[in-house]
């Protein structure tokens, strides 16, 4: 087979797993010591081959919070196939992604899209879980299995490639829009709901750099760090203002015209 194949996957998983230093090991083949946290979403493309044609992987890598469903849902949608990421020192990331994280990615994204699973940071010592166990208790919900490092870069390479094998033949779903996150049907009736919609606009459809996202963050006092803790409606609502002026400064009339549909049916419903 030959042409222009591109998939949209995901990256899935609790924070602090590695799923970013996954997909920069990948990318880049670059490895830092630091935690990489990512806010709302990165996207990273990448051809890998499969049986003498190719696939252009485009690589959603969100944020590590399980409750910001905006932010998930528009990333998931069309999306073809995803690396579901534990981490091997600690074992409640496994069973948080059978649990929780499996059954939101599969409401939105291609019926029978796969699903591998890498289990990361092979490379230190103290690990709460062995290869058995993971086995044992994990081969019935994915396609396949691998036990990986982002750091010495173990397994990294044919983790990727075996998720564009798996996904070449899968067709992704209609195209979503800004309409998905400001529906009539969904209430934005708390804070971080409204972070949710504002971040899973900005990072996938409003084309803003995550340098740039980070910046209104810290300008708005809030901590990308200690999301759960730090949302408030006063910092949300002053996130969502520079949000709209950055769009409107850089002649982005849509962008700015949803942001602030969100921040007006926000206020609506709470």
């Amino acid at each position: 087979m030959t042409g222009n194949i591109k998939r949209k996957v995901n990256l899935i998983g609790e924070c602090a797993v590695g799923k970013t230093s996954l997909v920069l090991q990948f990318v880049k083949n670059v490895f830092g010591e630091e935690y990489l946290k990512t806010v709302g979403t990165n996207v990273y493309t990448k051809k890998v081959p499969v049986t003498g044609s190719e696939v252009k992987l485009v690589m959603y890598d969100i944020m590590g919070e399980s409750d910001f469903e905006s932010v998930q849902n528009l990333a998931f949608g069309r999306s073809t196939g995803a690396i579901a990421v534990a981490d091997i020192t600690r074992e409640e990331t496994l069973y948080k992604l059978i649990d929780d994280w499996l059954p939101k990615y599969r409401r939105s994204a291609v019926h029978n899209a796969p699903i591998i699973l890498a289990v990361n940071k092979m490379d230190i010592e103290d690990q709460e879980i062995t290869k058995e166990e993971v086995v044992d208790n994990a081969i019935h919900y994915f396609d396949s299995i691998f036990f990986t490092s982002a750091k010495t870069g173990e397994n990294v390479e044919d983790l990727f490639n075996e998720l564009g094998f798996r996904t070449m033949y899968r067709h992704p779903l209609p195209i979503r829009d800004a309409e998905d996150i400001v529906s009539k049907d969904k209430l934005i009736d708390e804070p971080k709901k409204l972070l949710s919609g504002l971040l899973a606009y900005a990072s996938q459809l409003g084309n803003m750099s995550n340098s740039t996202v980070e910046e209104l963050f810290e300008q708005s006092g809030i901590d990308k760090f200690s999301l759960d803790e730090d949302i408030t409606e006063d910092k949300v609502l002053k996130f969502g203002d520079k949000l709209k002026k950055w769009y409107e400064d850089n002649d982005d009339v849509e962008s700015a015209s949803t942001i602030r549909r969100l921040i007006e049916k926000y206020r609506e419903d709470s």
